[in-house]
């Protein structure tokens, strides 16, 4: 990729990175013991069962946004930090280049098309 790809790249991933913190402010807390960590708020819609059962299925709802989301925002810390260090686009276990039109439909693989196909297999 050229110095100008990767600089939109990066500036796509922050954009994407800031969407991801503003859902998760939405459901969780930041856990200031663990950085990069959210803890899910428990909704609260009162006492009768029907509100405790919407509890329950927004809380889990939400614990698998939440999930998904810290999931995502380490690829992409990781993905920047890759760019940063100019290690982007090199596959994590043969060091292959990775194909870039693998990379602009995945921009956060870290595995070439042969490895990632191995992994799967096994």
């Amino acid at each position: 990729m050229t110095p100008d790809e990767l600089q939109k790249l990066y500036e796509s991933l922050e954009a994407e990175e800031k969407t991801l913190k503003e859902q998760l402010n939405r459901i969780a807390n930041k856990n200031p013991a663990v950085k990069g960590d959210y803890q899910i708020r428990v909704p609260n819609y009162g006492d009768e069962d029907d509100e405790n059962t919407q509890e329950v299925v927004d809380l889990d709802r939400n614990l698998a946004l939440e999930r998904e989301f810290e999931d995502k925002l380490r690829e992409i810390e990781k993905t920047k930090e890759k760019i940063k260090n100019g290690t982007y686009g090199k596959c994590e276990n043969c060091s292959v280049e990775i194909n870039e039109s693998r990379l602009k439909v995945r921009p956060a693989s870290t595995l070439c098309v042969k490895c990632a196909e191995s992994a799967q297999l096994a």
